[in-house]
């Protein structure tokens, strides 16, 4: 069974993920937390398969979160799939230069981000391209 932690201050976002996990087949727990701080004291413990973080949140946003979690050595090697409403193609490549597995755009379709869930978890999602191309002029966001 896949444990997955979902960093969101939307409650109903939890509920979206399980039912993509569902959708795709997935036999999993979802644990919820709704603040970057608590997501980020939960992601440093370790011990889940599949990370979901939104970007802004209370407390701390989602890209310091990001940045955390890739720092402590219990959670650095979780994927991390950002869900978010921000559609900015550098955005995107910025979060990606700070470790998340990919971004996903709200709103979204259950059973697209149940595939894109499920390939991140066993290892077979590959992030398209041109969104991994080197860009001298992406600097990392100032949190």
């Amino acid at each position: 069974m896949k444990r997955i932690l979902v960093i969101d201050d939307e409650p109903p976002v939890a509920r979206l993920v399980t039912a993509a996990l569902n959708t795709a087949g997935v036999q999993h727990s979802v644990e919820y937390c709704g603040d970057g701080a608590q997501g980020r004291t939960k992601a440093a413990r370790g011990g889940y398969d599949l990370i979901t973080l939104d970007i802004h949140m209370p407390l701390m946003g989602g890209v310091e979160a990001l940045r955390e979690a890739k720092r402590s050595p219990k959670s650095a090697h979780i994927p991390i799939v950002v869900i978010t409403g921000q559609q900015d193609p550098m955005f995107r490549r910025r979060v990606m230069k700070f470790g998340a597995a990919t971004l996903v755009t709200k709103p979204f379709e259950i059973e697209e981000l149940g595939k894109i869930l499920s390939q991140v978890l066993s290892g077979e999602y590959a992030e398209p391209s041109a969104i991994g191309d080197q860009d001298p002029d992406i600097r990392p966001l100032d949190v």
